[in-house]
């Protein structure tokens, strides 16, 4: 996420102030290293994390994921997420929330559908 965008209210750099493209690019950063611990996690079968999180906690750190384009990964923590809740479809707050997720999880990859 190489940007030039700045923000509308600080059209100049402000003495003191943080640099937004060093910050949006170290943002991008750790969004990015968040992804690949979670995707370890996952991939490790380890469900203590998946396990410890609840529903709010869960959706934030898969939105905060999606927002980082790492939607696949998103949508994988919150697939393995309603496998560790068995009653998630009887709560109807969420339940279109996670069936959103897992309908992302289970659809082929692009290069999966050219095959």
């Amino acid at each position: 996420m190489n940007t030039t965008t700045t923000s509308p209210t600080a059209p100049h750099a402000i003495p003191g102030s943080v640099n937004t493209i060093a910050a949006w690019d170290h943002l991008e950063e750790t969004v990015d290293r968040l992804a690949d611990i979670v995707d370890e996690l996952l991939t490790r079968h380890d469900e203590q994390l998946v396990c410890s999180l609840q529903f709010p906690e869960a959706e934030a750190l898969a939105e905060v994921l999606d927002a980082g384009r790492h939607t696949r990964t998103a949508a994988r923590l919150m697939h393995h997420w309603a496998l560790t809740e068995p009653d998630w479809e009887d709560d109807h707050d969420h339940e279109q929330t996670i069936r959103g997720w897992l309908n992302i999880d289970t659809q082929p990859r692009p290069a999966e559908s050219q095959s």
